[in-house]
């Protein structure tokens, strides 16, 4: 009995890694606001440079393999676009695939789907995006989209501009 209530105990912390909620997405209209979101969430400041601001949750620093993390965000400086890169599916220490069930994913964009109005498919660097308008974006110019690919959620601010 002691060992099932002191394993459950080490995999709650897994499960309430993140607390960014649809209000903070969006709540983000400028380069403060977006450190501002990302530091009352505990995500960590990973690297800056001229193009990139990029934040990480629980990060893992490797100097050899890179910097590992269960979510990144990143802001791009030029425009304000900004995207949330969340792991569902990840590798135990055996090598099998597990799933994270990423809560986080799921109900920003169950939140997305029903506050904001669908917008079309929009391809990024690859990935068709199903994008939404927020009247809640009237501040700034773009839609907010999501995808799952490889096994990881994207949640993106898409400017129209962008090629």
């Amino acid at each position: 009995m002691m060992k099932k209530t002191l394993s459950l105990l080490l995999f709650i912390p897994i499960l309430s890694y993140s607390q960014i909620t649809y209000d903070d997405i969006m709540s983000i209209n400028s380069e403060k606001t977006f450190k501002k979101v990302m530091i009352e969430n505990n995500y960590e400041f990973d690297q800056f440079n001229e193009e990139y601001i990029d934040y990480g949750l629980n990060i893992v620093r490797d100097s050899i393999n890179g910097n590992k993390s269960t979510e990144w965000i990143r802001y791009k400086k030029s425009n304000g676009e900004f995207y949330f890169h969340f792991f569902i599916i990840t590798t135990n220490m055996y090598g099998s695939k597990i799933g994270l069930d990423n809560q986080t994913y799921g109900i920003i964009t169950n939140d997305i789907k029903k506050n904001c109005e669908y917008y079309d498919i929009i391809n990024r660097k690859g990935m068709d995006y199903v994008c939404y308008s927020c009247s809640e974006w009237e501040l700034w110019d773009g839609k907010i989209g999501f995808v799952i690919s490889e096994g990881s959620g994207y949640i993106r601010h898409i400017m129209p501009t962008e090629e």
